[in-house]
């Protein structure tokens, strides 16, 4: 029992004595150890220590990233435990007691420009454990200066010492041959990728002065300097200087060149001369071919007259020629946007309020709220027509039955799409690409549409002054279908339906919806069509190509180029 209470005695005596360190602490962050680069560091725990007393833990840590501690050195139960450390110090630390000063120093071999920064010492007697920080600053001595000439101006020779890997950034000083200090036009120090110091000084001297000037770079960390000298010397009596000499050789060389760029010069205004006469002797001969070729070509343009006007008269008979391939289109409705409202015949088409509960089949438009005609074309010609009334814009067509129905489409033939649009009330393009603005002399009420497939025509026709409008030609594969697009109301005023014609239009009026139409579903308008089909049949006008072909041989010609009205 005497033994144990003796024992426990010295255990509390141990902890009175560690309690009492922290009286003794500064906990001062100022406090460093200087080591060189590739040598070893010695960091003095700035803990006091009771000499003789025994520690259960000596810790060294650092910071290992944001908000984390990494152990760099733990000495724990007697022995030194390396699997806990950060893998970069592995090897490469080491820890010495000095039991008689009450001293603990951490020493790091073959130092990194890396270890540099702040390193913590934990020190823990029983359940208690105490630190405090010491900085370690890395002293790099870089390389032996040197020194050029930058430049002459005045009488001063200017020059330039230049020197790198240094750390921390070191001092500079220029001296001449009587050792007193030159004044430094400029000095910079900046740092590499390796954060050592690229340091550059910039001093002046006079051309008169002979003998040694010395540039010196000073870590004053380290107490180490390097120094470099240039030798300025008098040019020796008799000789010539460098510059007389590269003149003497380079004024041959450049009378030589001279003399060569003259007769070069010469030579070329010889040959424009001589290229200018032949070409005014070229221009002669043309202008007298001209004579003799104005009284053919004068014959020549009577006849283009008269051929442009039988052109002219098959252009006007476009659209009469157009309405006998009329067809009746009808809309399909599993191709419908779900805002779109239907007829019960399928010929007339609005926009609603909300969307319908269809069924999202691949066919159906999404995001363009447009419908489809039920008819494919594979071949043929095909004429229909569309009431459009008063509405401030629409869009009509031809589309290619791959298009994509999905998603925001861009409409242009190169996607499958030959369009015509009215927007913004009276604007009317052609959305080719880019899009090709309109100008009407009567805005239409009704729009004609004719596909000639084999030709590769779609061209639209304004049904109320009975006028061309526009045409695309292109080449075809696949089965084209009508395109119908009412638009959005645009604030009221683009409420009215689009109307296809089941007949050739006769009476306007007679598509004109009733105000006061009922018992028809979904509201949609009551129609009154004109009684009478078609027009009188009219004898079908022989193919503008047949027509040209048949025409005089020698006026084919004076036509190449010319581009008739799309019928």
């Amino acid at each position: 029992m005497a033994a144990s209470c003796d024992s426990w005695l010295a255990g509390c005596l141990i902890t009175l004595v560690f309690l009492q360190l922290p009286t003794h602490l500064s906990g001062d962050a100022d406090k460093y150890h200087l080591a060189p680069l590739g040598g070893t560091a010695e960091l003095l725990c700035p803990l006091p220590l009771w000499p003789q007393v025994a520690f259960d833990e000596v810790r060294w840590l650092r910071a290992a990233g944001p908000g984390r501690a990494g152990a760099v050195h733990v000495f724990r139960d007697g022995q030194d435990r390396e699997d806990e450390l950060l893998p970069e110090y592995r090897g490469r630390t080491a820890l010495v007691r000095d039991a008689r000063e009450g001293t603990v120093t951490l020493q790091i071999r073959d130092v990194r420009l890396e270890d540099r920064g702040p390193y913590r010492c934990r020190i823990r007697i029983g359940n208690l454990s105490r630190e405090d920080a010491v900085s370690l600053q890395v002293a790099v001595l870089g390389s032996d200066p040197y020194i050029h000439v930058t430049g002459y101006d005045a009488g001063w020779i200017q020059l330039v010492c230049r020197s790198a890997g240094w750390f921390p950034k070191p001092w500079a000083e220029w001296r001449d041959p009587e050792g007193r200090k030159l004044l430094s036009l400029l000095e910079v120090h900046s740092p590499d990728e390796a954060g050592l110091f690229r340091t550059a000084v910039a001093s002046r001297i006079r051309d008169s002065t002979l003998g040694n000037v010395s540039c010196t770079v000073r870590n004053v960390a380290l107490g180490q300097e390097r120094t470099t000298v240039m030798v300025i010397a008098a040019p020796s009596p008799g000789r010539l200087s460098a510059s007389e000499v590269a003149l003497a050789a380079i004024l041959p060389v450049l009378g030589l060149l001279i003399t060569a760029g003259v007769y070069l010069i010469w030579k070329q205004r010889q040959s424009k001369e001589k290229l200018l006469y032949e070409q005014v002797m070229e221009v002669e001969n043309l202008l007298s071919d001209h004579a003799k070729e104005k009284g053919r070509l004068h014959k020549a343009l009577k006849k283009l007259r008269n051929e442009l006007k039988l052109k002219r008269a098959a252009a006007n008979s476009g659209w009469r020629r157009a309405r006998l391939h009329f067809v009746a289109v009808a809309l399909d409705p599993d191709t419908a946007h779900p805002k779109l409202v239907l007829s019960e015949d399928r010929r007339c088409v609005r926009l609603g309020d909300r969307k319908q509960p269809l069924p999202d089949n691949p066919q159906r438009f999404d995001f363009v709220v447009s419908v489809l005609g039920a008819e494919y074309f594979t071949a043929g010609c095909h004429y229909w027509e569309v009431y459009v009334g008063d509405k401030t814009k629409w869009i009509l067509g031809v589309c290619s039955e791959s298009v994509s129905r999905k998603g925001k489409v861009t409409a242009s033939p190169a996607n499958g799409h030959w369009l015509l649009r009215q927007s913004r009330g009276d604007e009317y393009e052609a959305l080719t690409s880019p899009q090709t603005a309109l100008r009407l002399k009567q805005p239409p009420r009704c729009v004609g549409v004719f596909l000639d497939y084999e030709a590769g025509v779609i061209a639209f026709y304004n049904v109320t002054d009975k006028s061309h409008i526009f045409s695309f030609t292109d080449s075809f594969s696949g089965p084209l279908r009508p395109f119908f697009e009412p638009c959005l109301h645009d604030g009221g005023k683009n409420t009215a339906p689009l109307i296809i014609c089941s007949e050739l239009l006769q009476s306007e009026e007679s598509l004109a919806p009733k105000p006061e139409g009922k018992g028809h579903a979904n509201g949609d308008v009551s129609l009154k069509l004109n009684p009478s089909l078609r027009p009188p049949p009219a004898p079908e006008l022989p193919p503008l190509r047949d027509m040209i072909e048949s025409w005089p041989s020698d006026v084919g010609p004076a036509l190449q180029g010319f581009r008739a009205p799309s019928l």
